[in-house]
Order: structure tokens, then sequence, then C-alpha cells
């Protein structure tokens, strides 16, 4: 398999339908129909059934794919230790995050390697958490910026930032009453003023009439939603599942229910107007932001000049923008 032909079949199971396919590949529709009727003759299988629309790949052809996949992954690799030997004049650097953590916590970092390596190209994948340690397992990523823990057996990760959830309440929720000594406001914790610290945490208990919004594919926030559900008076009112930070934090705000915020996202996330917060007395409450790799997986000097120039920032405080 030509890394030519690889491209053509992935294509077309990308695609699900030839002419899109030729389009994207600059060939002609013929070509691409007979390039795959001579491949699955020489393989003596079936790739793509044809008889639906869109096409779908056989079995044979969902076989042929993931090896196709794992092809790619070790030509990728190869191509990365062969830049190298450039010293980096050329270049790929592929970092996968959640989209609140490209938006507000990797712009110094990814500013300054470009200072430093402007010809090495930066490819950002936002996703969910799941999705991203998939793409990083299959050698699709050279790295994840997501917070852990991750499963040690197939990553090597590395703390790089605390982070606290606070419980986020509709600021006309009755909930707030008799807690005057709890609550927390955005300028506390932006400020860390005198009252984040005094501020008494609240337990999980006092949270189990509440309707509440969780992250999907998260799991510190499956891990709260297990322990609010283990709760004896807890009453399951779980509004809604959803996979960005930013849909909780504004269904919060309209007075729709309540939801767990990471402190990153309320000191960076630059909205004018907050929910009432409070801290909780959990020890799922407090994780950390790790950069993850692939164990035994070759780490190319773009990778790892990277995440040298990520760490000197966080220990100099400076890896954020400005709130």
């Amino acid at each position: 398999m030509t890394p030519q032909h690889l491209k053509y079949v992935l294509t077309l199971a990308e695609e699900k339908n030839f002419s899109k396919a030729a389009q994207k590949l600059f060939i002609t529709q013929p070509s691409l129909s007979q390039f795959i009727k001579n491949l699955e003759s020489q393989l003596n299988v079936q790739l793509f059934d044809r008889s639906t629309a869109p096409i779908r790949l056989t079995y044979a052809g969902e076989i042929y794919v993931d090896a196709a996949h794992k092809i790619q992954a070790v030509q990728t690799e190869l191509d990365n230790q062969l830049t190298d030997l450039h010293n980096l004049n050329l270049g790929e650097l592929r970092i996968g995050t959640t989209p609140f953590r490209a938006s507000c916590l990797l712009p110094k970092s990814i500013g300054a390697f470009r200072q430093k390596h402007p010809r090495v190209n930066i490819h950002i994948v936002e996703d969910k958490e799941s999705a991203l340690e998939s793409m990083l397992s299959e050698g699709n990523l050279d790295m994840c910026i997501l917070a852990g823990p991750l499963d040690a057996n197939l990553f090597h990760s590395e703390p790089l930032a605390e982070e606290l959830l606070y419980l986020a309440v509709p600021p006309n929720s009755p909930f707030h009453n008799g807690k005057e000594d709890c609550r927390i406001t955005v300028e506390d914790i932006l400020m860390n003023s005198r009252r984040l610290f005094r501020a008494n945490p609240i337990d999980l208990s006092l949270c189990a009439q509440e309707s509440f919004i969780f992250l999907q594919q998260d799991r510190n926030f499956q891990q709260l939603e297990h322990a609010l559900s283990q709760l004896p008076e807890f009453k399951p009112d779980i509004v809604m599942h959803t996979e960005r930070i930013e849909t909780s934090f504004a269904w919060t705000l309209s007075g729709i229910a309540c939801c767990c915020i990471p402190d990153t996202f309320i000191r960076f996330g630059n909205h004018q107007r907050h929910p009432i917060y409070y801290k909780l007395n959990s020890a799922l409450a407090q994780r950390d932001i790790v950069v993850a790799f692939k164990k035994n997986r070759y780490l190319s000097r773009a990778a790892s000049n990277y995440v040298l120039i990520l760490k000197q920032l966080i220990g100099q405080g400076t890896w954020k923008p400005p709130g």
C-alpha cells in the first residue's frame, strides 16, 4: 500500500461518495472507481458496499481502513524523526485540547513557540476529552492538554497546574438562603480575596435537591454525578448533559440549573456576568491539568520544545493570557 493508495481509500471512506472523494483528491471519478475496483480485485475482497447511498465500508473495508490508519501513524512518526535532522527548520506539532483550554490557556505558549520555530506547522485539535484520548492513543496527536488523571497503561502524563471545581448556582436560586458565609463572587476568585479562603465549603449533601447540568465524557463530572446519586435524599434531576463547559455555564446563568465550573474558566473565560459560586467539600473538586503523551512513542523535538516552553511559562505564572 503506497501513501497515495492509502489516501484514496481513506478519503472515500470519509466522504462515502465517489464524486465527492474524487473532487477532494483532484482526480476524476472514473479513475477513483477503477482504482478501487483494481484494489478489490487484487485483495480478492470487497471494501465498499455500493448498494447503499451513501456507500459504506464492508467488514473487510473496516479492517483495511483500520490498518491504513496504523500505517499512516507509523509513516507520520518516521517523518517526525527525519524532520528532527533539520533542527526544527521544518516540522509539525499536533496538540489536542478542549475548546475552552485552546482559546484561554494556550495562546501565550503557542505564541512563544512560534517566535522560536516559525516554520513548524502547529495544528490545534479541539474536541471532548474522550475523543482526544482516542486520537492520542491512535498516534494522531503528539500530545494532549487535559484534566487528569489518564490511563497510566496507555499514557504518560505530567501535571502542569491545579484546577478547582466550583459549584455554580443561578443568581436567583433559593439555594442561597442561609448560606451567606459560603457564597463566593467572581471578584473573590479573580482577586484571590480573603473571603475566597475564609468561605466555608459546602457538602454535596446540600445539593441533593438541586437540578444539575453535567459535562458528558468528563471523568470528574461523572464521579461528582455518581457521588450525588449515592446520597439517600438525592432526587435525580439531571436537566442536561452537554459536551461543552460554555453551554453548562450559559444554562446556569440563565437560571435553569446548577453546574460545576473550573476556576480556569472563571478566571480566563472573559465573561461579564457570572452565577454565584461555592467551594465544594469534596476531593473530586480538585484535579490537575496535565500534558499527556502516548507511552512508548517517539516524541518529536517540536513537541519536546513546546512542553519546555509551556512549563517555563507556567513556572513564571505567565502561561495564561490576562483575565
